[in-house]
């Protein structure tokens, strides 16, 4: 930085921007990852909207039954489910919220125990990058890039 000496100090003020939204990105990834790792322990069925959000979610090693709902009535879905807690993972986007919560109403109303927590957290750490379950791996599997072209700044 032998330049001009605004250009340098502008220069370094666009490396500190970019080095603290790295930074965010970075942490939004660590925290949810730490969700996904909670997720893997849980024993109640995944509501997801579609088959390729399963698909995602067996990729990141989730191993509990997880049945797309897009297809089915509500109530036959719901009729459906034998274990006693049940996880919603709709997409972020607004028909995804919709769907969460007629499925929270619905599922509360037939006495089921319902995990909403990895919702809220998943939503919270990715809409800003994604709008669904599908893309969470392929998010992820970018954090590698990440890594590695974090050194540029």
């Amino acid at each position: 930085m032998d330049g001009d000496p605004i250009q340098d100090y502008l220069l370094n003020i666009i490396k500190i921007i970019i080095l603290i939204v790295l930074m965010s990105i970075q942490e939004d990834i660590e925290n949810t990852l730490e969700v996904i790792n909670r997720l893997k322990d849980e024993e109640g069925v995944i509501l997801v909207e579609g088959q390729n959000d399963i698909e995602s979610l067996i990729s990141l090693g989730i191993n509990a039954r997880i049945i797309a709902v897009s297809q089915y009535n509500i109530f036959d879905v719901i009729e459906s489910i034998s274990e006693k807690e049940v996880i919603v993972l709709t997409d972020f986007d607004k028909k995804g919220t919709l769907l969460f919560k007629r499925y929270v109403k619905e599922l509360h109303s037939s006495g089921k125990k319902v995990i909403v927590i990895y919702y809220r957290e998943l939503k919270k750490y990715l809409k800003k990058y994604i709008t669904g379950i599908e893309q969470i791996y392929s998010f992820l599997e970018k954090r590698v890039e990440f890594e590695h072209n974090n050194d540029f700044v």
